[in-house]
């Protein structure tokens, strides 16, 4: 017989048509002239609305029922909902959840070991356990440090990626029992974080302060497939990869998925099925590191289809806490769901509640629900309720597909008390009613006792717990206001009308086994509700189509960044958003229009072949070619990469005059798009040509170009500004091109910045320490940080005021090295972040805003400098890694994010190492040594690929040592400043010299 939508519309029977429930609809009249201050006076009713389970006291004697009302309940539960036979058809393994038809079990998750339920004729109560055996051995390994990482070492950090339930479930459970004395205990030393949101703040946030090589990844995917999690899950495998090789995954990462079986397979076939399982080992993950779960438990109900009480939340709860302390959590939500399946309606924990939830939503028009545990412990309860509430009963129709004429589901949020007390309590007490469940427990698992105080911490907290609801019931009239002298124009604003219902659960206390019934408590809670308003609790059909029209948005971002297409397809709202969105980027991408032209364009072209007569005059040249080298120093402490200053700016100002003086302005307005793109031309021209003069013969080059041919000889190397005012050695320069800066350390205890054109001091800082050895300026040019032996680094802004002696304030000091600050740079583009080097044999990043350590690397890390850290350089091409020289005659490669241990170590120098600069392209860097070389290092493979040394040029057995190196723009030259005040410019690509230098004076 064909069977149509239409006739099972028909044929199906919604619970709002039956008796009982017009029979309520009528006694809401009847409620609504009562009140809570009158109810609340019927002792005997009040004593029938309390029940105690297993030492759970629940008193919802102020919800706005009487007795008749819970008898009308019942009877729409029992008669018209058929409540009785709805939970024995879950519990024998029936299909209820009939759109994916799926049995729903989540009871089989904590069932004891000799329990029998079936799903399609086969106990999994023995799956079940074969799981949770593996995971007890295998939390037991580690924990115990039998099984290690890759290097060794026993992971003690837990990371768990998942989503929606499989984060929300046990997190829950961990912040539960992190403050738990027995949970604590186990959990001593260890680090248990849950990874979900695929935001990569979230990630910096989970990884922060860890260590690859004692953390372990669990990832949570019934699929292996869903978008956010498996992205969390390649960015994690990437981090371990990176700092441990790819080898190390199988050590330091593990799965929870369905992707491994089938739950009609035996125990023997699930077992060899384990082992060739597709996505999870293709990904990376050894098999028999695999954790199965199953998709009978339904829908996101019981915390997602993998509820916390199945490998989603046991394995890393028994990796944090031990396998017995995750048994007892496993025992009592075991112990409820015995009681919710054999216990009396009118002393069923679950029943009861859900009852209530129903006569508040659809009667009496109450589609909240505030969730206020009056414990810290509790802080996740109400986000993890909300989330299994509200994704199983959001729904607007029945199990047979029919529109429903009511309202379902409820509106869950809450925070601990007294938190929330000091947050919405105002809008639950004066303004709209919102039934609220308080939650305390007569032991605090951190008692305090202040001595001379009334009552202790957890009384004063569980005063507020007593006093709430009644405050919620009783309110307080314009009666009981006047006859406390309350003034006239006040009584309307202290009125509380009271009247808004509320009940309390009074726990024993919150460890594993108490919270493991609550948690149970509210799952049968919510398939009851589910139960009498006749709908699928256990699917989420809601959750899919966002994800369909996310997957369309995510193919427009792919193709609008990689091909610069436009946004189409969408809807002009979304359309406008995006393109909004992407618009920074496009830009970025796309040539810049230069402004419509007029008289100014044709002044400034003149003034620009002025400027070039002056710069190609020998005065001009003298000017443009600035290079800050002091003759009164003959050791180079830093070398700006100037020499070719004075050929490159006069071309450059030659073709962008030459271009406006031929441009008129007719031709310039109607060839405006031509123009751009001939602009682009000639940059890409400039920037060939200066790689030429650097990379190419020089004197060829100038010869080809009709110019006199540069030699580079010490006549040439010669400094046309001098930077007087220091009256110590100078031991660092830095400067800002963009604007114009210099800044120098000295061993006189000063900072002095410097106007690069005119020689003159714009700020001398005067600072107590005795010897500043280092400075760096900011990469907006208006911060600069220096460090010395004060063993401090002092930030300064140069746009603050002076003070009297005209010294610049200091902004921020960052304290914490434990000896001199050696080297400070900050890092690219972040003029918040500022890495230190120190003769504690550390370095340092800093939040500068905060003044915070953000990581160090080395000190008592065993991969750490043993030595004194003398220079550091960060890398251009990835912000992230740096390098660092020390006296130990090694240099190191650090990763920013990896504060635990060197990325690398590099062995060759035989002395000091004084500099380290990273080559230009990023995937090299130099250094300079007491033993007099200079060596070109690989960053990757750790090779040395040069060695520069004046011994095998010039045959002296006296080398001096290297003070400081520099590599020209292309990375083709390697400047060297030696203690004897020599400058040599290295080829890099032949080793040999090819200019030479002289100072007068040794730094």
């Amino acid at each position: 017989m064909h069977v149509t939508f239409q006739t099972v519309m028909a044929s199906a029977a919604l619970i709002c048509d039956s008796e009982p429930w017009k029979d309520l609809k009528e006694h809401v009249n009847a409620i609504e002239k009562t009140h809570l201050r009158d109810l609340m006076n019927d002792v005997e009713r009040c004593q029938s609305l309390m029940i105690e389970i297993d030492g759970i006291h629940l008193d919802y004697s102020r919800q706005r029922v009487r007795l008749d009302t819970m008898e009308k309940l019942l009877k729409l539960a029992e008669v018209a909902a058929q409540l009785k036979q709805k939970i024995g058809r879950m519990y024998n393994g029936d299909h209820i959840n009939s759109t994916e038809n799926r049995s729903v079990l989540h009871i089989a998750l904590r069932a004891p070991r000799d329990k029998v339920i079936c799903s399609d004729g086969k106990n999994v109560v023995p799956d079940v356990w074969y799981v949770l055996d593996k995971i007890k051995e295998f939390s037991e390994r580690v924990r115990s440090g039998s099984w290690v990482g890759a290097t060794g070492k026993a992971l003690k950090d837990v990371v768990a990626i998942g989503i929606g339930g499989s984060f929300l479930g046990p997190l829950f459970v961990h912040t539960a029992l992190q403050t738990d004395p027995e949970a604590a205990d186990c959990a001593r030393g260890r680090q248990l974080r849950f990874l979900a949101n695929v935001d990569p703040v979230d990630v910096a946030r989970s990884i922060s302060g860890l260590n690859p090589e004692t953390t372990l990844v669990v990832v949570v995917s019934k699929t292996f497939t869903t978008a956010e999690t498996m992205l969390n899950a390649r960015t994690m495998r990437e981090w371990i990869s990176s700092a441990l090789g790819t080898q190390a995954v199988a050590k330091h990462m593990v799965a929870v998925s369905t992707n491994l079986m089938c739950c009609s397979f035996p125990v023997v076939e699930m077992r060899a099925e384990e082992q060739s399982n597709g996505l999870v080992e293709k990904f990376g993950i050894d098999p028999a590191n695999t954790f199965a779960f199953w998709d009978w438990v339904g829908g996101r109900y019981s915390g997602d289809p993998n509820a916390v009480c199945s490998a989603v939340g046991v394995l890393p709860l028994s990796l944090q806490y031990g396998f017995p302390i995750v048994e007892k959590f496993l025992n009592g939500a075991s112990n409820i769901d015995n009681h919710f399946y054999s216990g009396s309606f009118e002393r069923n924990l679950p029943v009861l509640l859900g009852l209530l939830s129903v006569w508040n939503v659809t009667f009496l028009g109450y589609p909240a629900r505030a969730i206020l545990p009056y414990s810290q412990a509790l802080e996740k309860f109400a986000p993890h309720i909300q989330q299994v509430s509200m994704e199983s009963n959001g729904k607007g129709v029945s199990i047979d597909g029919i529109p429903l004429p009511f309202e379902t589901g409820e509106i869950d949020f809450g925070e601990p008390g007294t938190n929330g007390q000091h947050s919405f309590y105002q809008l639950i007490h004066q303004g709209r009613v919102v039934p609220c469940d308080f939650i305390g427990s007569i032991k605090s698992q951190q008692p305090i006792y202040l001595k001379g105080e009334v009552v202790s911490n957890h009384d004063e907290l569980m005063s507020n717990f007593f006093a709430q609801p009644d405050a919620l019931a009783y309110g307080k009239s314009p009666e009981q206001l006047l006859e406390d002298n309350v003034p006239d124009h006040l009584v309307p604003h202290k009125t509380f009308s009271g009247n808004r219902p509320s009940l309390s659960l009074l726990l024993p206390s919150l460890d594993a086994y108490n919270i493991g019934k609550l948690l149970a408590i509210y799952e049968h809670r919510i398939a009851v509700e589910g139960f009498i308003w006749g709908i699928n609790s256990f699917d989420q059909w809601g959750v899919e189509l966002g994800k369909v029209l996310a997957s369309q948005v995510r193919k427009q971002l792919h193709l609008s960044r990689t091909k610069r297409e436009p946004v189409q397809g969408f809807n002009f709202s979304a359309t406008t958003l995006l393109t909004r969105y992407l618009e920074v980027h496009l830009r970025a991408a796309t040539p810049p229009r230069l402004p419509s032209p007029h008289l100014s364009t044709v002044l400034t072209g003149l003034l620009v072949l002025l400027l070039l007569l002056f710069l190609v005059s020998p005065f001009g040249a003298l000017s443009a070619s600035l290079l800050p080298l002091s003759p009164n120093t003959r050791s180079v402490a830093s070398l700006p990469l100037l020499f070719s200053h004075r050929i490159l700016l006069s071309e450059e100002f030659l073709i962008f005059g030459y271009w406006v003086w031929l441009m008129s302005f007719s031709e310039l307005k109607d060839r405006h798009v031509a123009a751009t793109a001939m602009v682009n031309t000639l940059r890409d021209r400039l920037n060939q040509k200066r790689q030429q003069l650097l990379d190419t013969d020089v004197a060829g080059y100038a010869k080809s170009q009709g110019r006199t041919a540069v030699n580079f000889s010490s006549t040439d190397l010669v400094c046309c500004r001098t930077l007087q005012g220091h009256t110590g050695k100078v031991y660092s320069l830095d400067w800002t091109p963009e604007k114009n800066r210099i800044v120098s350390a000295s061993q006189d205890g000063r900072l002095i910045i410097w106007n690069a054109l005119t020689s003159q001091k714009t700020h001398a800082i005067k600072l107590p320490c005795a010897w500043v050895m280092t400075c760096s300026f900011a990469p907006n040019g208006y911060s600069v940080a220096c460090g010395g032996l004060d063993s401090e680094c002092s930030i300064f802004n140069l746009n603050s005021q002076v003070d009297r002696d005209g010294n610049l304030p200091v902004s921020r000091v960052l304290t914490g090295h434990k000896g001199y600050v050696s080297s400070c740079e900050f890092v690219r583009d972040q003029d918040t972040r500022l890495i230190t080097g120190s003769g504690d044999q550390t370095c340092v990043l800093w939040d500068v805003t905060t003044g915070q350590r953000i990581s160090v690397f080395g000190g008592e890390f065993p991969s750490g400098h043993t030595s004194d850290v003398l220079s550091i350089s960060i890398n251009s091409s990835n912000s992230n890694m740096f390098v660092s020289g020390s006296c130990d005659a090694t240099a190191r490669l650090w990763d920013t994010r990896i504060a635990s241990r060197a990325i690398r170590t590099y062995h060759g120098h035989h002395g000091d190492v004084n500099t380290v600069k990273f080559f230009p392209d990023g995937q090299r860097f130099g250094t300079g040594s007491d033993d007099g070389t200079c060596r070109l290092f690989d960053m990757r493979t750790g090779h040395q690929l040069q060695v520069y040394s004046q011994q095998q040029a010039n045959n002296d057995q006296d080398v001096p040592i290297v003070t400081s190196i520099a590599f020209s723009i292309s990375g083709r030259l390697l400047f060297a400043g030696y203690s004897n005040g020599d400058c040599y410019v290295w080829d890099t690509l032949l080793a040999e010299i090819w200019a030479f230098g002289g100072h007068r004076k040794v730094i």
